[in-house]
């Protein structure tokens, strides 16, 4: 405390977690004391509850940041709070000298007037005693003189006082017609006194403003009373922005005849601020993307240990009894191989997709291009997967309109991609139902179309759905199995080919179509060898 009052930092950071004194009763004795309740403290710690954070916001701090700091971050932060708080003394100082120019200007306004009073009945009784006195005419005619000469001392102090304020000082008629400026106010028009007094704002701005100028004006004579407002004025550098006070003029019999102002230019504060907020809601919107990452994380790991175990428990469950059975008949043991072996090849199948996954954010996937015919890895996934869709009871269409149109892919990955999307649209789609597949040229690309009778996909969940990890319902609970990693790797594998994939639902429980692009290799005419007796015709590869 002593050291804060004897060198009066600019800003304090202060950690909350001190020996003796507290942080924030730390922070709230320097806001009680004159000497620092106007430096800033920022506290920077590892408590970050949000009742530390109020707490910290009710003893007087600006800022509070949690440990681990981002040293960026926090030097950004330290800037702003510094720039605020110079921004803030700065306007604070400012004030403080508008105030004083206005009672100067009140006090030669009062000077002004009673001098000229003063010389007033100094004329009339001179006047009054020419024809009596005319030897005294001379003297009379130079103290006149002298009057004059104070009067134009006094106009011309008060003119200078107002031509160095860094505020735009000026006087208009109830017409609108300007009576006085300062410097400033002629540097912003490109004009001199002569040019501006007797216009109106309508000749010296753009219509808006000097429309939006001219309404304050008027609200400041039916007040008739100091108003403040913020008002955008046309400057050679772009608009900045002024905070204007206005007060109506009154004459001796206490009417209205003209409007004073007094506006700063609060340009570089106003962007001080929304720089702020700008860097808060960037804040905001990564924190708030961080804590989906963690709870997408967390969903995984709880669905995938639930989906690895489901598999196990059944192996391990027909092990103990295949083992503990004195003698099992065939029937039972064939019964229990069988059981293995499907969970076997579900528990296989969840570490080969976890594989890929990791190998294509290894970037490790080694792809074997060559032409394949697409049609053929169609019909080759759709005789896999067609007895277990006529088992749950799913019609499989297939419509091929080109049968010899070519792509260049690895022909193994194709086979994924088709599999992963035919088996998710029959794993959606209830018994009754129906599975279209079809491949089609469209330009210069082959495009497959999976569409399904199925469940659909909500508003909601379709940008999301080729995303790692996402699934529509990711609850332990839910009764389809699965990791939800399969779209996201027919994405991945489609974008390593060249190509695009989409999906299209109109809603739940109307179905979904998913679209994949894929180029199509070029046609190339070859020319075919002189012709002989033995040559034949050219062919297209």
């Amino acid at each position: 405390m002593e050291r804060a009052e004897l060198i009066s930092p600019d800003l304090i950071l202060l950690d909350v977690l001190m020996p003796g004194m507290g942080g924030f009763e730390t922070c709230r004795r320097l806001k009680a004391s004159e000497s620092t309740k106007g430096i800033p403290v920022v506290f920077m710690t590892a408590l970050g509850e949000t009742a530390q954070k109020v707490a910290g916001f009710e003893a007087g701090g600006v800022d509070y940041v949690v440990k681990p700091l981002e040293i960026d971050e926090v030097l950004a932060r330290i800037k702003t709070h510094l720039a605020l708080s110079a921004m803030r003394a700065e306007l604070e100082a400012q004030n403080v000298q508008l105030r004083q120019e206005i009672e100067k200007r009140k006090r030669l306004e009062a000077e002004l007037r009673c001098a000229h009073d003063m010389l007033e009945r100094r004329v009339a009784e001179r006047t009054s005693e020419l024809a009596a006195a005319n030897g005294l005419l001379k003297q009379e005619i130079g103290e006149r003189k002298r009057a004059e000469e104070t009067l134009r001392e006094s106009q011309g102090l008060l003119q200078a006082i107002i031509d160095n304020s860094t505020a735009m000082v000026y006087v208009k008629d109830l017409q609108g017609r300007y009576l006085l400026s300062n410097r400033r106010f002629r540097q912003l028009c490109h004009a001199t006194v002569e040019s501006i007094v007797g216009r109106t704002d309508h000749e010296l701005f753009p219509p808006e403003q000097a429309e939006s100028f001219r309404s304050f004006d008027r609200r400041v004579l039916e007040a008739q009373q100091p108003l403040e407002a913020e008002e955008v004025v046309p400057q050679d550098d772009g608009m900045h922005t002024y905070i204007s006070v206005k007060c109506p003029l009154f004459d001796a019999e206490g009417m209205p005849y003209a409007v004073c102002a007094i506006s700063t230019d609060i340009t570089e504060r106003k962007r001080a601020e929304e720089e702020r907020e700008r860097l808060l809601a960037s804040e905001q919107a990564a924190r708030s993307k961080a804590e989906t990452a963690d709870r997408l994380k967390d969903e995984f790991l709880c669905t995938l240990s639930h989906e690895l175990r489901t598999p196990l428990t059944s192996i391990l469950g027909w092990a103990h009894i295949l083992l503990r059975t004195a003698k099992p008949d065939a029937a039972t043991v064939e019964r229990g191989l069988r059981v293995i072996e499907r969970n076997g090849m579900a528990e296989l199948g969840l570490v080969e997709a976890l594989l890929d996954v990791s190998a294509i954010l290894c970037g490790k996937v080694d792809l074997k291009p060559q032409p394949v015919i697409l049609a053929e890895v169609i019909q080759a996934v759709l005789d896999t997967v067609t007895p277990a869709a006529e088992a749950k009871g799913v019609c499989i269409s297939l419509s091929l309109s080109s049968k010899t149109s070519r792509v260049w892919g690895d022909r193994g990955r194709l086979e994924q991609i088709v599999n992963n999307l035919v088996s998710n649209a029959i794993k959606f789609t209830p018994s009754g139902g129906r599975v279209d597949v079809s491949l089609e040229e469209v330009g210069a690309t082959s495009q497959l179309r999976i569409s399904d009778t199925g469940e659909g996909i909500s508003a909601d969940f379709l940008p999301h759905v080729f995303e790692k990890f996402r699934q529509a319902n990711s609850s332990t609970t839910r009764w389809r199995r699965g990791l939800g990693l399969g779209l996201s790797i027919v994405r991945d594998l489609v974008i390593m080919h060249g190509g695009e994939v989409r999906a299209e639902s109109a809603g739940e429980g109307r179905g979904a179509v998913f679209i994949v692009d894929l180029p199509l290799m070029p046609v190339v005419e070859e020319t075919a060898a002189p012709r002989s007796t033995d040559a034949g015709e050219a062919r297209s590869v």
